[in-house]
């Protein structure tokens, strides 16, 4: 076996290396996979083990051992799935009909398709807005419409506050993260309802930069944050079929009015 070293475009040998490293006062631990360098089914367990006997040297008659009864696999390589953002996803289905579109939606047994029928009721008059800002407004407009007990899992992640009006539960000390908007049902439903909707060619997206805290609240160093969000809008084919539902709201209404928290996680 020979080792040799790089560096740049330069070999350096072990005594050239261990010098340098002297020289850096560093002493890194090197690790070499085997399994990199030679077949396991190329190993011949006996000469292996005649040369444990011959170098006196019980390491390699364990290993001899190893080849010879259980053998040695390479391990497997873990499968890594790629994550594919919303803004990224290119249409796999069109409608030209929007009563099916609609027909469809129903369908669907899934938070999926409350979160798509939440987006097209809020950007059918062809407005641009953020998820957050469909989320406040729909959370306030079941409140405020009373189709919905205070019970429903569309209000979990939002917090009343004086005025009456209920805002997002953003991550901070002392809340712990099952409690926050983006863990919450609504933002859920909205996100797989985007990519559903992406998936049908009836949203567009417009990357933009908000600033300053979250909550629109000023604090300190808070005007300083920046975050990348997407504004949402609606295609032609998706104003058709948010038109074309018409009992959309009464939809959005009743999914979440069947949707109820478990008594262990009310707070009145």
């Amino acid at each position: 076996m020979k080792l040799s070293f790089k560096l740049g475009e330069t070999t350096l040998d072990a005594g050239e290396a261990n010098a340098l490293f002297s020289a850096a006062q560093a002493n890194p631990a090197i690790t070499i996979h085997i399994l990199d360098h030679i077949n396991l089914r190329d190993v011949d367990a006996k000469k292996l083990f005649s040369l444990s006997v011959e170098k006196k040297n019980p390491v390699l008659a364990s290993l001899a051992a190893k080849c010879a009864i259980e053998g040695l696999t390479k391990p497997r390589k873990q499968r890594t799935t790629k994550i594919q953002r919303t803004a990224d996803i290119v249409p796999d289905r069109i409608f030209t009909d929007p009563a099916e579109a609609v027909a469809a939606l129903n369908k669907i047994n899934h938070i999926k398709g409350l979160g798509a029928a939440m987006l097209l009721v809020s950007l059918r008059d062809g407005g641009k807005k953020t998820l957050r800002q469909v989320a406040v407004e729909a959370v306030n407009f079941l409140a405020f419409k009373g189709d919905v007990t205070a019970d429903s899992d569309c209000f979990r992640g939002f917090i009343k506050e004086e005025n009456g009006d209920f805002r997002p539960v953003s991550m901070s000390a002392g809340v712990e993260r099952n409690e926050c908007y983006h863990a919450a049902p609504m933002y859920i439903a909205l996100r797989d309802g985007l990519a559903l909707l992406a998936s049908w060619g009836m949203v567009k997206m417009e990357k933009t930069v908000e600033f300053g805290s979250k909550n629109g609240e000023s604090s300190g160093n808070s005007d300083l944050l920046s975050r990348t969000v997407y504004a949402v809008e609606l295609t032609g084919i998706g104003l058709s079929v948010a038109d074309h539902w018409g009992d959309i709201s009464y939809f959005v209404a009743t999914c979440w009015s069947k949707r109820i928290r478990a008594r262990n996680m009310y707070t009145a």
